[in-house]
């Protein structure tokens, strides 16, 4: 019993140990990529089916840092909902 309750707490602490590295700091900067990523997959399918082409020239698999991608992708959200918009108004006047 006794080695089994060793056991036990070596599991918990690594579990322990790991689940604060996975929560370091700079994580939401990684919640934010992935939340910038699906506004930019939601507004670019907006976009396709009122059809406009959208094209964006921005690399975000380049070698930058997490918070540099996040910053781009969120330029690019911005410029997906301008065009969507913009797109909107033209069709409402």
């Amino acid at each position: 019993m006794n080695t089994f309750m060793k056991s036990a707490l070596t599991v918990l602490a690594a579990a322990s140990i790991a689940s604060v590295a996975v929560a370091a700091p700079g994580d939401s900067t990684y919640g934010n990529i992935t939340k910038a990523q699906a506004q930019i997959n939601s507004l670019e399918s907006q976009l396709s089916s009122e059809g406009v082409a959208v094209e964006m020239n921005a690399d975000t698999n380049a070698a930058i840092s997490p918070t540099e991608k996040a910053a781009d992708l969120n330029k690019q959200v911005r410029s997906l909902q301008h065009q969507l918009d913009a797109l909107k108004t033209q069709r409402s006047e």
